[in-house]
This record gives structure tokens, C-alpha cells and sequence, in this order.
């Protein structure tokens, strides 16, 4: 096959962002001629041929309209067998891979913010949601995809229910794992010096977070809890793109800025934890997984099916309680969990190669 892919960054720093990488790299590793439409890129010597999409210069909000122009422009001049895009600020058509739906985060964040609270008026004032919703709304209004797949049967309803989304046009496919990236053996053997060149001793519990967002993540109630607990051994790993200056002044825990060797960090940790408002899937729940990392993670994020509760982690029913998240955090440092390899063992099932095998039959038949 013949595919044109596209997003705004190819690399491994982010959730969508990797997920595009796996694609790309899955098709052309299997003998498919594949473009990638993008506007930033790691330096990768993959199989692939780079067309780079230039955003016009103007404030971060226009930014997904300006990529969805150029690159519409860009795709539109070439000839595929099958397009695939992976957000709403990608060109319309062909397959579509829905990551999340963003005026389904938005409905829900009522339930997290007050009407006349400051997080709801910062909502309502940012500039970005329209734009996005607007395109959200142009990709599934028009009704011009061969395919669109959902992460989960909730993102599925999510498409019906925000966008009337037919049924026989969607498939659910989960996001997976590499686990040759992510795995026990490798993060055993990075343990001792990437803890030791973060500054961790030999009694340190470190409960990892790894994210680009910090509010709608619960960075700040993740903190919170901790501290609570009052136990200067237990402390706080944060990977990602996130602001320290949002939870204030917080001695036991470290920023590292984001990362795209994640792996490197789980190597660091005891456990992860993901107290998210809103997840449509959470790539790094089951990465964490698949390291070996018991985790303790929202209902919320439709990667906590891969969770067994009381085996491999535990789930918060209200991820904004600090008290919850530092009961369950405390569940898991103060009992013998299953094994690292236990852990490891229960996401086998995730790995790209076989979630990718669907996705390509997917686009096969899209042709």
C-alpha cells in the first residue's frame, strides 16, 4: 500500500505522538511505501519518506488550523492508496484514528469545575477549544472517512453520541506497547544509574507521573497526597512537559522535562501513578505495565481495563481525592504486590505488532 499518514509532531515525546511513530514504523517495516506529513520529527532512520508541513507563525491557538490547511494542501497533491490521520488538525478522509474526543473532555470537565469557578472561565477564555472543536466537528460532519477507529467502546459512544458517528464506520482498536522499548529486563539493568544520577538512595520510593498536562492529569493532587503522607522516603518523579510552578513549593518532587526514552524513567521507579480527570486511552499506564510497575490510575482512563485491581495496581474512583490517592498509593508501598514480571506478563497481549496487524487490515480495507 501506497499510505500518507499526518500529524503535527512525529517523535516519542507524547501519547499521540508516539502512536503516529509506531504506525509509520509498523507499515514500513512490513514493506508499505509510507509518508509522513508532519511538522516536527525525531532524527529516525526509518523506511519512511518526510514531508515537512509548515505551520504559518501566529499564536499557539491557530496553530491546529494553519496545519490543517497546509497539510490538506500538501496530501492533496500527492496520490495514496489510503490517508490516515490521527487528530482533527489532520487533513479530512481515509482512516481516522480517534486518540479522544475532545468535546467529550470538555462536557466532562463540568463535573470536575465549578460553573464560576476560575478553571471554568480559563475553559471558556481559551482561544484553542473552538478551534479544535470546529475541526473535530468538520472531520465527522462531513462524513468522508472509510474508517474511524476508537480506542474504547466509550470512545465509540463518544462518537455516537457527540457526533452520530455510524456504527458500521467505526472499529475499536486499542493502543499497544513496545515491548522491546518498554520491559523488565531492560529496566533492571538501568535501574542503579539512572536512580543515582537522579539523586535517589537506596530507600527512596519513587512513584513516577508522566505526562504533557498538569491540571486535567492531577499532577497537583498526586502531590498533594504524598506529602500527606508525610514519609520523606516516598517521593515524586515528573516526566513530561509540565510547569513546577503550578503546585507551588513541593520538596519530594522532581521534574525532568519531557522525555522520549520514557522506559529510562520507569527504570528509576516503584511504581506510577495516573490520577487523570479524563484519559481516552493513557499510553503510559500500560508502558508502566509493561516495565513492571504496580500503578494507580482513574476509572477514568480507558487504559485502566488493562488494570487488575488488587493484583497490578489500583483504581481511583475519584481522582481528584487526595485522600483516596494517598490511601491506594499506600496500598501498594506497604504490601507484596505480584511480581514485576507478574506485572509485566498480564499486557503481553497490547504489544504493537499486534494492535498494528488491525490497524494495517484496517486501512487494506479502506482501499
Amino acid at each position: 500500500m501506497k499510505v500518507g499518514l499526518s500529524y503535527p509532531g512525529f517523535h516519542r515525546r507524547g501519547g499521540v505522538e508516539r502512536v503516529f511513530y509506531e504506525c509509520a514504523k509498523f507499515l514500513a517495516n512490513h514493506g508499505h511505501d509510507v509518508t509522513v506529513f508532519a511538522s516536527e520529527w525525531e532524527s529516525e532512520c526509518l523506511p519512511v519518506t518526510y514531508e515537512r508541513v509548515q505551520r504559518r507563525a501566529g499564536p499557539s491557538f491557530s496553530r491546529p488550523l494553519s496545519f490543517f490547511r497546509e497539510c490538506t494542501r500538501r496530501m492533496n497533491a500527492k496520490s495514496f492508496d489510503v490517508r490516515s490521520a490521527f487528530g482533527s488538525e489532520c487533513p479530512i478522509g481515509g482512516v481516522f484514528w480517534a486518540q479522544s474526543v475532545h468535546k467529550a473532555w470538555l462536557d466532562r470537565v463540568k463535573k470536575f469545575r465549578a460553573p464560576m469557578s476560575y478553571g471554568r472561565w480559563k475553559q471558556r477564555l481559551n482561544p484553542l477549544h473552538p478551534v479544535l472543536l470546529h475541526l473535530e466537528k468538520r472531520h465527522f460532519s462531513e462524513r468522508r472517512h472509510g474508517k474511524v477507529i476508537a480506542l474504547t467502546p466509550e470512545v465509540k459512544s463518544d462518537l455516537q453520541h457527540f457526533y452520530e458517528v455510524p456504527d458500521e464506520k467505526i472499529v475499536v482498536i486499542p493502543n499497544g506497547v513496545s515491548l522491546e522499548e518498554f520491559n523488565v529486563a531492560r529496566c533492571a539493568n538501568m535501574r542503579s544509574q539512572v536512580r543515582e544520577e537522579l539523586g535517589y538512595g537506596d530507600r527512596d520510593r519513587v512513584v513516577i507521573f508522566v505526562a504533557n498536562e498538569t491540571e486535567r492529569k492531577g499532577l497537583l493532587p498526586l502531590v498533594r497526597a504524598v506529602s500527606s503522607l508525610q514519609d520523606g522516603t516516598i517521593k515524586v518523579l515528573a516526566v513530561g512537559r509540565l510547569n513546577p510552578n503550578s503546585i507551588g513549593q513541593m520538596g519530594n518532587v522532581k521534574f525532568v522535562g519531557p522525555a522520549s526514552d520514557v522506559a529510562r524513567y520507569f527504570a528509576a521507579a516503584d511504581m506510577f501513578a495516573l490520577p487523570t480527570q479524563y484519559e481516552a486511552w493513557g499510553l503510559v499506564i500500560i508502558e508502566a505495565l509493561a516495565c513492571g510497575l504496580p500503578v494507580v490510575v482513574s476509572r477514568l482512563a480507558g487504559a485502566s481495563v488493562a488494570v487488575e485491581e488488587g493484583v497490578t495496581g489500583e483504581l481511583l474512583d475519584e481522582p481528584r481525592d487526595e485522600s483516596e490517592i494517598a490511601t491506594k498509593l499506600l496500598r501498594i508501598l506497604d504490601r507484596s504486590n505480584a511480581g514485576r514480571d507478574r506485572i509485566a506478563s498480564t499486557i503481553e497481549h497490547y504489544s504493537w505488532n499486534s494492535v498494528l496487524s488491525r490497524y494495517e487490515q484496517t486501512l487494506a480495507e479502506c482501499i
